[in-house]
């Protein structure tokens, strides 16, 4: 499980260059200059495709969204939640270079992280949401969390957490909406603004994450990430204008060792029934594998996004055939769909940078599960 707001905060560009070169990948990835035309006995080999990924929204521009979150975890039902909403991307205004992005007629089905009563004043909150991207791409804000308060203060109050305690849980559920906002445009846009890949080369970077189920807790990870191969944008569509875009995020076991008991006590939580927790062995208590996977399919001349499916999981693997004893799995899918004509870049002459991706009804992105402090 990797927070991605953490790891892909910085452009995969600026990443990218403080790597070494990867093999093959020297002539397109640098431009090398072509050799003369001098004479050749045979023909040259065609070189690896280079795929130039580009910021460049349309705006306005509005899609119908699809929003899909499953977890799956030891001792519980698997739960499935389901938020459809329309969402435009407008530019921001006079004087506010960049876009904002807005959603509305959100709905909300299957397991709610919230009571019902709670939860309709959440979808309300929502579409007060504002997503601001900057002219370069770059995520600036969530606006309008204010509006979840009232959803939260019920949620904590509901709880029985009273005082001090209740403020503190009620801003880091504010800061984690905007975690979630900012952490889903990273991965579908902010990473790979102005990243040149060659297509099926695997990269790989060192990085920091915050480690699964411990919110504020980091270490370091590896990332890995390719262009896998080029993609129609929309099952419609047979010209493959899009790329799929494959990331994956693995913290280091040391940095998974040293948090190894708080991860085991964490996993065993919230199961409806009892939980067999294994036994220690040695520090570890069993051999603990957490890792975030990324698939995204993206126009790469705009980086639209058609598609997101982001995988956290973390899992207690004991006995010799390496069976996870305890297993904690979320899944958050985005499914993008553009009415009318297909979305293209603007003129490079009134070419505007403009970016987004919230959630129906004032945007908590599929409603964030509200971590409450213990009692």
């Amino acid at each position: 499980m990797v927070a991605a707001r953490r790891i892909l905060a910085l452009p995969l560009a600026f990443a990218l260059a403080a790597l070494p070169a990867a093999p093959g990948a020297d002539g397109p990835a640098r431009g090398a200059t072509p050799a003369p035309p001098a004479a050749e006995a045979e023909p040259r080999a065609a070189g690896p495709e280079l795929v130039r990924l580009r910021w460049a929204w349309p705006a306005p521009l509005e899609a119908q969204v699809t929003c899909r979150r499953t977890r799956v975890r030891t001792g519980a039902p698997p739960s499935v939640f389901t938020a459809r909403y329309r969402q435009r991307a407008a530019l921001a205004g006079a004087g506010e270079p960049g876009l904002a992005i807005s959603t509305r007629g959100t709905t909300w089905e299957g397991d709610l992280p919230w009571a019902p009563p709670v939860a309709r004043q959440a979808l309300h909150a929502s579409e007060q949401l504002v997503q601001r991207i900057g002219p370069d791409g770059a995520f600036a804000a969530l606006e309008g969390a204010e509006a979840l308060r009232p959803a939260l203060r019920s949620l904590v109050d509901g709880a029985g957490v009273q005082g001090a305690q209740a403020e503190r849980a009620v801003a880091r559920a504010e800061a984690a909406a905007r975690g979630e906002a900012e952490e889903l445009w990273n991965l579908s846009v902010g990473f790979w603004i102005d990243a040149d890949l060659v297509l099926g080369q695997e990269y790989v970077m060192p990085s920091e994450t915050e480690l699964p189920l411990l919110p504020g807790v980091r270490g370091p990870a590896s990332v890995e990430f390719a262009v896998r191969r080029r993609v129609p944008c929309a099952a419609a569509e047979r010209a493959a204008r899009c790329v799929e875009i494959v990331l994956h995020a693995t913290p280091e076991p040391a940095a998974l060792a040293r948090h190894a008991a708080a991860l085991r006590a964490r996993l065993a939580e919230g199961a409806e029934g009892p939980v067999a927790v294994p036994a220690a062995h040695g520090r570890d208590g069993g051999e603990l594998e957490a890792e975030g996977t990324l698939v995204l399919v993206t126009d790469p001349a705009t980086l639209v996004p058609r598609r997101v499916a982001w995988t956290r999981a973390v899992r207690l693997a004991t006995g010799d055939d390496g069976a996870p004893a305890l297993e904690h799995v979320d899944r958050v899918e985005y499914d993008y769909r553009y009415p009318g004509k297909a979305p293209a870049a603007p003129p490079a002459h009134r070419r505007r940078r403009v970016p987004g991706t919230p959630l129906e009804p004032a945007p908590v992105p599929a409603p964030v599960p509200v971590q409450l402090p213990a009692a």
